[in-house]
C-alpha cells in the first residue's frame, strides 16, 4: 500500500495523525510505503519505524505545468515497482495524483479527508476518484455534501493518539522553573499554531477577565505563526503581558500540559482539534469552543465546558469555573482520560481504517 502526504515537514495535526496511523497499522494486513513531496521530519520519522519512503515533487494544481505529468508518471511507476495494491491519499493534493495514478493503474484510492475548507475548482474531480473516504469529523465530512455517492462512501474515523507517548519526562517543578513560573502560579494553558482561526485572541481577552478574580495566574500559549507579534502586542495592550508565556513551537508538549490545571482551545473554526487528545491524555479538564468537530471529541459538562466561539466573556466564565473548582476539574480530567483510552487509542484508530482498506480492496 502507499500513502501519500501532501506535506513533508510536519505542519500540523494531519502530519502527526498520518505518523500515528502508520504505527498503529498491522504490518501482517499491508506494508505501508510512504510518498512525500520533499525530505524532511515525516519521512524521518517513517524511516525510523521501518517504514519505506519516497521523495515525489507534488506541485501545485492551480497552473498547468508539465511537472504535473511527470509526478503522475513517477506514482505510476512506484506502484508497478512495488505491486502496490491500494493507495490512501492524506489530503487534497495528495488525492489528486493518488487518484489519476490510481485510475491509470486501476487501483483502490482512499482520500483522508482532513480539513472543513472547500475547495470548488477541486473537490468535485477528487470526489470521482476516490473509491472510499475517510472524514476525521461530520463537520468535514459534510464537505462532501454536494455529491451524493461520494458522501455515502465516506465514513467518518477520529483521529487516534498513542497514549503512552503523553507522558512527562520531567519533574513539573523543573518545567515551571524553566518557563520562569513561581510555586504559587496557578498555570492554564493553550497549543497550538498562532493563526487567525484558532482564536486566541479570544484567549487573551478572556484571561485578562479572569485574572480579576483569580490574579496568581499564567496562561502559556505554546506554539508558532503569524499571528504572534499581533498576539503579544495584544498582550500588552490588555496589561497581561507579565502573566503571558509565548513558548514558541515546542516538542516537549507532554511536558508543558504536565503544569497546566486547564487546557483552553478557542478556535472559531477546528477540524477536529487533535490537540484535546493529548490534552485528555494528561487528564486536563477542557474549556474548548463547540467549533467544527471539537463536540465529537469533547463531551460539554463531563470532560470540559464547551462555549460558542468568538465569546471571551463565556470563556473568562468556563476557565473561572473551573479554577474555582478544582474537584470537578479533576473529575472531568480523570473522564477525558477514560474517553480518550475508550474511543481515540490508536490501535483502534488503525484497525477502523483497515476495514475501510478491506472493503475497497474488494473492489479491484
Amino acid at each position: 500500500m502507499i500513502l501519500v502526504s501532501n506535506h513533508g515537514e510536519i505542519i500540523g495535526g494531519g502530519e502527526r495523525s498520518l505518523l500515528t496511523l502508520l504505527k498503529g497499522l498491522d504490518r501482517s494486513f499491508l506494508n505501508p510505503i510512504l510518498v512525500v513531496p520533499s525530505e524532511g521530519r515525516v519521512a524521518a520519522g517513517c524511516r525510523a519505524s521501518g517504514i519505506e519512503a519516497y521523495a515525489i515533487p507534488l506541485p501545485g494544481l492551480r497552473r498547468p505545468s508539465p511537472k504535473i505529468l511527470r509526478s503522475v508518471w513517477a506514482l505510476v511507476r512506484l506502484i508497478q515497482k512495488t505491486g502496490a495494491v491500494l493507495l490512501h491519499a492524506n489530503g487534497s493534493r495528495a488525492m489528486f495524483y493518488a487518484g489519476v495514478a490510481g485510475r491509470l493503474c486501476r487501483r483502490p484510492v482512499i482520500w483522508h479527508l482532513r480539513l472543513l475548507d472547500q475547495d470548488p475548482s477541486l473537490d468535485w474531480l477528487l470526489a470521482r476518484l476516490a473509491t472510499r473516504s475517510i472524514a476525521i469529523s461530520q463537520p468535514v465530512r459534510a464537505r462532501l455534501t454536494r455529491w451524493p455517492r461520494a458522501h455515502n462512501n465516506c465514513t467518518v474515523v477520529p483521529n487516534g493518539i498513542d497514549l503512552t507517548a503523553f507522558v512527562s519526562s520531567k519533574d513539573p517543578e523543573t518545567v515551571r522553573i524553566s518557563l520562569g513560573l513561581r510555586p504559587c502560579d496557578r498555570i492554564i494553558g493553550t497549543v497550538g499554531r498562532l493563526v487567525a482561526f484558532k482564536g486566541q485572541r479570544y484567549l487573551l481577552e478572556a484571561f485578562s477577565l479572569v485574572r480579576q478574580c483569580y490574579p496568581a495566574i499564567t496562561l502559556l500559549v505554546v506554539g508558532d505563526g503569524p499571528e504572534r507579534g499581533t498576539l503579544e502586542r495584544d498582550s500588552h495592550r490588555l496589561g497581561i503581558s507579565d502573566h503571558v508565556r509565548f513558548t514558541g513551537h515546542r516538542e516537549d508538549v507532554a511536558d508543558l500540559l504536565s503544569v497546566m490545571e486547564i487546557f483552553v482551545l478557542p478556535s472559531l473554526a477546528e477540524h477536529f482539534g487533535r490537540v484535546l487528545l493529548e490534552a485528555m491524555a494528561m487528564k486536563l479538564p477542557i474549556v474548548a469552543t463547540d467549533a467544527g468537530g471539537v463536540p465529537e471529541v469533547v463531551e460539554n459538562n463531563v470532560t470540559g465546558l464547551l462555549i460558542p466561539p468568538a465569546d471571551p466573556a463565556g470563556l473568562a466564565k468556563a476557565i473561572s469555573e473551573l479554577l474555582g473548582d478544582p474537584s470537578r476539574a479533576r473529575v472531568m480530567g480523570a473522564a477525558g482520560r477514560g474517553r480518550a483510552e475508550q474511543h481515540f487509542e490508536f490501535r483502534m484508530h488503525a484497525r477502523r481504517v483497515e476495514a475501510i482498506y478491506a472493503e475497497a480492496l474488494q473492489e479491484l
